[in-house]
């Protein structure tokens, strides 16, 4: 009887309880931010400030500054800084049709320096965008598809309940990561696309591995606290709308591990994606 309640529609008063359970537990990740902070010791003066990797801030700010050295890490992937004395260099080795994000750096593209007001623009930004509602209502759709979690039914109000939860749980993803825990990381949570210039393997892999591997706003790499507490805080968040028979511990570690995948998905899509397209496109001849 108590699934039948959710197959009517949501209640537009969360219970209580709900509260009680998923409000902390998502406060939970933003208390333990301080300690994860202090060890990994972001901008610690001791450790080198050399940039490791090749489409990394620090490259870019480099390019600025005039240096035309190549750029290498221990992959071997390289970065030639754009000359800025040629205003064209700027994005021209990858001219692909670029996907709807403002989270995304093309291959060549100079990205000025983020402040914290800018991470919070940033991250409400993106969450209107059309790739994270399109992102939504593919994760609505599959979940309805072999009803799976959130599990509201198999009619079409269900369907429109897990459209909410997913709109739901991406945006407060993306406020939590891009936001909040960027800002306390002091880490730039934006992607940085790799590009033609380098092999498909090395990019695929790159792109699948950026939701754990993330840097700070100066260059280093380092574990992507901010991605990673901000997923599991919207996975918390989360169990204040799922229903019943999802709630729980279990049903949180569940969605925080989807939430990162499908982070490298979209990061996946954010490479390729724009070539994509353009291989689709028919160009008109004049």
């Amino acid at each position: 009887m108590r699934d039948r309640k959710f197959l009517r529609g949501p209640s537009l008063i969360l219970p209580a309880s709900r509260l009680l359970f998923s409000v902390p537990l998502s406060l939970l990740f933003l208390f333990a931010a301080p300690v994860f902070a202090a060890v990994s010791d972001t901008d610690s003066p001791t450790k080198s400030s050399a940039v490791d990797l090749p489409d990394s801030p620090g490259a870019l700010i480099s390019a600025t500054s005039g240096f035309s050295s190549s750029l290498e890490d221990g992959n071997g992937w390289t970065s030639q800084p754009a000359d800025v004395s040629d205003p064209q260099a700027i994005g021209s080795s990858d001219q692909t049709v670029p996907l709807p994000r403002v989270q995304t750096v093309r291959a060549g593209q100079r990205a000025p320096r983020q402040h914290v007001p800018d991470k919070i623009l940033m991250s409400l930004r993106e969450s209107i965008t059309p790739f994270s509602m399109s992102g939504w209502a593919a994760s609505a759709g599959w979940s309805h598809l072999i009803n799976s979690a959130p599990n509201y039914g198999v009619n079409s109000e269900a369907f429109a309940q897990r459209l909410g939860a997913a709109a739901a749980t991406g945006s407060s993803k993306n406020v939590f990561s891009d936001a909040l825990f960027a800002s306390l990381f002091r880490q730039d949570p934006r992607y940085y696309q790799l590009g033609r210039s380098h092999k498909f393997l090395n990019r695929a892999v790159y792109a699948g591995t950026r939701p754990i591997i993330g840097r700070t706003d100066g260059g280093k790499t380092i574990f992507n606290y901010a991605n990673v507490l901000g997923t599991g805080a919207s996975a918390a968040l989360a169990q204040a709308y799922y229903p019943d028979r999802n709630l729980g511990a279990s049903q949180v570690m569940r969605s925080w591990a989807s939430g990162i995948g499908g982070s490298a998905l979209g990061y996946v899509i954010t490479e390729f994606g724009g070539e994509i397209i353009q291989a689709l496109h028919i160009e008109k001849h004049e």
